[in-house]
């Protein structure tokens, strides 16, 4: 058709043809309209639009962007808005990139005075056709408007916030917080340099933009993000901040994020590999200035220190602070050490850390750490020990040192020597020996070495005690040290096989670089040869699929591949061989691919055709030879045909095409294949009549006795002819007459009957008057898929009794595409009297988009209703909110006697709203939540934070604000979370006020308190003013000291928190229960602000404020920062405190033993 449709323009011929078609039924329509693919006829096209079908509807209005000009699509876009279908078409036309006419039909809609969804296409349009239109847009916008303008165009969309954060002096409303919550991530990624004025804007009144928009901002502007951290100090930082964009950074922004929070550039040793060499130098320079910011940071760094009194000072800080609570540091920590640093953190755990004397088995693992000579020393106790554990951790330890010095070759001849001399240890001992060989580092090993090697070999397959685990050890030994002489290696390789019967591992070329394969080559080739002489298929195997291509660096390797492969009776073994030679050697497979094919087919090893097929790169055409091989196996008709045709059909499809006629005619019964019927279904329908009818078929697989019903996918039929759907569908039919058929298979005939897109719907109509009440309402519900709308009439008859409660909810889709004129007439005979019926009547009438459909509703709401009709009402409103009859309507609704009623008006879309409309809603809302039903209350405050409203005077925030006092938890909890989320600064003064109120009801206030406490109330000035307010509010009674002090803690600054406590103490407010909420608080605090606010309570008067200081030093030596000679000092000076409170709880803080000074610590 489509060929058809390009020599439309030049052949008469043709155009008579389709014309014709265009004339027939609606399968012969949407044949001749498929032909605009090619003709390209706007008008023809646009006439589709209208069609009585469904099918040729939706084939229209997907070929208005390709075939009509703008004027046409322009009047396809009105059509499409009258029956509700302009979204589809939207889309269409963007892809397209036919924005000129959005814009056009945008310019036609401005003209009418009530466009409820106006905003949602302004996004579509031009640039110069979203900024005429914006204006109006953002007088009424919509959720799907921001989203698409997000998408769209985010360059607008960030100037949209900014004039909205700019017109007003403080924080904005709630509204344009939300979108800045929801969009600055995508703002960022899209327009970064729009993003850096919002962000500005933002950090200026203290409000911090999220962790994912930081991250977009930082990948696009880190330079720019950077300056935005040193201008707003308060601007939180985030681990791995900078990471991916440290290399982007400038020096001046690098050093001034080590100096500040060099946690946002990620791990040190990573960062390292990314800078310049000035770069690095410099980041090590800064990390020295203001190591005790992240002290444990920079371990790394300390080998690039030249100034050895700063490197000492440095690493003193550094070790400190990396120790955990006993003083311990991690082996893999100081494993980044330099390796004199190291040895002296070794010295110190072997002989200083008093927690290790206890245990030999973790202290002695640092001695792997020392100079061989000094670890021999330190543990010759346990070299010789009675427990063999004891004995194999200690010689792991010492045999560890060659691999951590791979500089010092001399060591290695140290280490051999020594396990050789221990060949009669038992054998956990040797596997733990095996396995500290095995970690070193392989430029270790030298060709010598290999004599120690074998003999380590020949010692171990001796002992009679050798276990797996140990053989595995001696293997992989042997594999790491293969290449360095492979004429040694080779036959260690085969006497390992022989002497254990197996090899843990085959993949020699994993372990060989392409030198030492041409090195190895002919050894290889031996091990080959050995393996392929003794039937070792599976070793052999895996040593060709780990060199890969660098098979051809072996000469003969890959013949003896091929020959093994057309030889080894095995078919796993064969069909292995052949996916290597496929992958690695791609012109002897393809020059092979032939005979080995058709011995694969002689010996009977179908599936292995198949799987080497389906094996093959889905980028590289299938090979000839392996589509005939896949066409034998088929044709033969066994139990792997239908593998062997999934294959084809995904692999060559082309081939599959061409073998479907034969294999159904050898066979029909091939039929049954899904693969097969449901490819017939998809593109070869003309292969597919003489199965359609249900008809007994012969074969090898069926018996000849019942006839065959095909299931097919019920989304397809519109491929079908008439006389093909008209065809199944009497043999469905019969099924479905069938008195005796299980529900299940009912429910799919009736189903499918209403799929057939071109079919007689008669018969289905005719269910709907079934005994069977399962098929009947089935049959009911699926009418309205009629593809014509044939079931329209029998359902509009059907809500005249018992039938309408399932009727009318299929009139839906039934009106779909019909002309809003006609559907109200059709709902103008509906009789009401039945509930079901009803509520949807009204909701379609709200969806029509013609002015006698809202008069009929304010008609409607005028009569006597049922409660769930009355609630319908509200919601079919909702595409008329800014006529004044409508809020007459919902006014009526929050004064009714059910609350019920009531409570819907929560789920009016606030989103669509303009600023008029927004002031009735937001008084409705708030009369709601004066209702005395707690029920209509609480759904309600609790989406109070998010609803949309912008609530321009208030009355619905004051309303939530009056529900503090309920005696109900869920809604004081509710009604504190809409209050933080939808204030202001200048609408927290008040708080104040409504928190004295409440303060009487201890529980209520609590509740409140604690929706604020759970906040990050630093990431908003208007939290740290509803903070502020309640610290006032608590502070009148001491009782509250436990709330005041969590209060003051998020509102202040560590410093002015400090003061604070100072003076509660010396006020005596810090009672038991205050101090316990004190030690939460410091758990709190940042950790560079501790030592600050430690030295301020330290000095106060007040032992309680004191003893808050002891728990700033416990958490500020805390692993991290550690506990260096001051804070041991401070400490001590705490311990020595005249107040119990305070010098009981700091002496029972524990340093490790070994720091601690020497001084006395008095007894009381």
């Amino acid at each position: 058709m489509v060929e058809l449709g390009r020599l439309a323009p030049t052949s008469p011929e043709v155009r008579e043809v389709l014309g014709a078609l265009s004339r027939g039924d609606a399968q012969e329509r949407q044949l001749a309209l498929f032909a605009q693919y090619g003709w390209r006829d706007g008008g023809r096209v646009l006439s589709a639009t209208t069609d009585a079908s469904n099918c040729v509807r939706s084939l229209a209005y997907l070929l208005v962007p390709l075939a009509c000009d703008d004027a046409q699509a322009l009047e396809a876009l009105k059509v499409a808005r009258a029956v509700r279908r302009q979204e589809g078409l939207l889309r269409g036309l963007v892809r397209a990139e036919r924005r000129g006419v959005i814009d056009a039909y945008l310019d036609g809609l401005a003209t009418s005075a009530d466009v409820p969804d106006f905003a949602d296409a302004v996004p579509l349009a031009t640039p110069e056709g979203i900024r005429r239109h914006l204006p109006r847009a953002l007088a009424r916008p919509s959720l799907r408007f921001w989203n698409r303008l997000a998408h769209d165009a985010p360059g607008i969309l960030a100037e949209v916030l900014t004039a909205q954060l700019q017109a007003v002096p403080g924080e904005p409303d709630p509204v344009t917080r939300m979108s800045l919550r929801v969009y600055l991530p995508r703002i960022a990624d899209q327009a970064p340099d729009a993003a850096l004025a919002l962000f500005e804007l933002l950090l200026s009144r203290r409000i911090h933009p999220d962790a994912n928009a930081w991250h977009d901002l930082v990948l696009h502007r880190p330079e720019a993000a950077v300056a935005l951290l040193q201008r707003h100090p308060h601007a939180p930082v985030f681990e791995k901040q900078f990471a991916r964009a440290a290399s982007r950074l400038s020096e001046r922004a690098l050093l001034w994020l080590v100096r500040r929070a060099p946690i946002t550039l990620g791990d040190a040793r990573t960062l390292l590999t990314r800078l310049s060499e000035s770069s690095r130098r410099a980041v090590v320079e800064a990390w020295c200035a203001a190591v005790d910011v992240a002290p444990d940071w920079g371990a790394p760094l300390l080998r690039f220190v030249a100034d050895t009194q700063e490197r000492e000072r440095v690493y003193a800080r550094w070790s400190v602070a990396a120790r955990n609570a006993e003083g311990v540091i991690p082996l893999a920590t100081l494993t980044a050490l330099p390796f004199d640093l190291r040895e002296r953190e070794a010295r110190r755990h072997l002989q200083e850390v008093v927690a290790l004397g206890t245990r030999p088995l973790q202290r002695m693992d640092y001695a792997r750490l020392l100079s061989w000579d000094e670890a021999d020393a330190a543990l010759k106790s346990y070299l010789g020990h009675p427990e063999g554990n004891v004995r194999g951790e200690a010689l792991a330890s010492l045999l560890a040192i060659p691999g951590l010095r791979p500089d010092e070759p001399s060591l290695v001849d140290r280490a051999l020597p020594l396990v050789l001399a221990r060949k009669n240890e038992q054998d956990p001992v040797r596997a733990a020996m095996l396995g500290a060989l095995v970690l070193w580092p392989r430029r270790v090993w030298r060709r010598e070495h290999t004599e120690s090697v074998g003999r380590i070999l020949r010692d171990a397959l001796d002992a009679a005690d050798l276990s797996y685990r140990s053989a595995e050890l001696a293997e992989a030994l042997l594999l790491r040290t293969f290449a360095r002489a492979p004429e040694w290696g080779a036959p260690w390789l085969s006497t390992l096989l022989k002497e254990r019967g197996q090899l843990f591992n085959t993949r020699l070329g994993e372990f060989l670089t392409d030198d030492e394969v041409r090195a190895a080559a002919p050894q290889l080739l031996g091990i080959a040869r050995g393996w392929a002489q003794r039937e070792r298929g599976g070793p052999l195997l895996a040593l060709m699929n780990s060199l890969g291509a660098r098979v051809r660096l072996v000469p003969g390797l890959p013949e003896l591949a091929v020959s093994l492969r057309d030889e080894t009776p095995w078919p796993g073994l064969a069909l292995g061989m052949a996916q290597w030679q496929s992958q690695h050697d791609r012109a002897g497979f393809e020059s092979t691919v032939g005979a080995m094919v058709r011995r694969f087919h002689d010996r009977g090893w179908f599936f292995e055709i198949i799987a080497l097929a389906n094996s093959e790169e889905a980028a590289r055409p299938l090979h000839p030879e392996l589509i005939s091989g896949l066409e034998r196996v088929a044709l033969r008709l066994g139990k792997e045909s239908h593998s062997a045709l999934t294959v084809l059909r995904s692999r060559a499809w082309r081939a599959f095409d061409a073998l479907l006629p034969r294999l159904l005619k050898a066979d029909a019964s091939v039929i049954c294949f899904p693969v097969v019927h449901t490819y017939l279904h998809r593109h070869r329908q003309e292969l597919l009549t003489p199965y359609l009818s249900a008809p007994v078929v012969q074969g090898h697989f069926a018996t000849g006795k019942t006839g065959w019903l095909l299931a097919f996918d019920t989304r397809g039929f519109y491929r079908w002819t008439s006389e093909q759907c008209a065809l199944y569908s009497r043999a469905v039919g019969r099924l479905v007459e069938d008195l005796d058929r299980d529900t299940p298979t009912l429910l799919w005939g009736v189903a499918t009957l209403a799929a057939l897109t071109w079919a007689p719907m008669d018969g289905l109509c005719a269910l709907a008057d079934d005994a069977r009440p399962v098929v009947r309402d089935k049959a009911i519900q699926v009418m309205a898929r009629c593809d014509q709308g044939q079931g329209v009439p029998t359902l509009l008859n059907c809500l005249e009794d018992a039938r309408a409660r399932v009727a009318i909810y299929g009139l839906r889709r039934a009106f779909n595409g019909m002309p809003p004129g006609r559907v109200l007439s059709l709902l103008a005979s509906v009789p009401l009297t039945k509930v079901t019926v009803a509520k949807e009547v009204v909701r379609l009438l709200g969806e029509l988009r013609v002015e006698a459909a809202y008069e009929r509703l304010l008609a409607l709401d005028g009569m006597r209703l049922h409660r769930d009709v009355r609630i319908a009402m509200l919601r079919a409103l909702w595409d008329h909110l800014e006529r004044e009859p409508t809020w007459a309507v919902y006014a009526r609704a929050v004064d009714d006697t059910d609350w019920v009623m009531a409570a819907r008006l929560g789920d009016v879309p606030a989103d669509r709203l303009t600023e008029a409309s927004d002031r009735k809603l937001s008084a409705l809302l708030g009369r709601v939540l004066a209702r005395p039903e707690p029920e209509a209350r609480i759904d309600l405050l609790q989406r109070a934070a998010w609803l949309a409203v912008r609530d321009v005077e208030r009355t619905f925030l004051s309303a939530c604000g009056a529900r503090l006092a309920s005696p109900y938890d869920d809604e004081v909890r509710a009604a504190m979370q809409a209050l933080l989320y939808r204030s202001n600064e200048q609408d927290l003064e008040r708080m104040e006020g409504m928190l004295d109120a409440v303060a009487p009801d201890r529980r209520a206030l609590t509740v409140a308190l604690e929706q604020l406490l759970a906040l990050n109330v630093k990431s908003r000035a208007s939290y740290m003013l509803a903070a502020r307010a309640a610290e006032q509010v608590l502070s009148r009674d001491i009782r509250l000291s436990p709330l005041r002090v969590r209060c003051a803690a998020a509102a202040l600054a560590p410093l002015a928190l400090a003061e604070r406590l100072a003076h509660m103490g010396e006020a005596g407010q810090l009672h038991a229960d205050a101090l316990e909420a004190c030690q939460s608080v410091v758990g709190a605090l940042p950790v560079g602000d501790l030592e600050a606010v430690e030295a301020r309570l330290t000095v106060s008067g007040s032992a309680e404020a004191r003893r808050v200081a002891v728990w700033c030093l416990v958490r500020d030596a805390a692993p991290g920062r550690g506990w260096t000679p001051e804070r041991l000092a401070r400490l001590v000076r705490l311990q020595q405190d005249a107040s119990p409170l305070v010098s009981g709880a700091a002496q029972a803080v524990f340093p490790p033993r070994e720091q601690v000074a020497s001084a006395k610590v008095p007894s009381a």
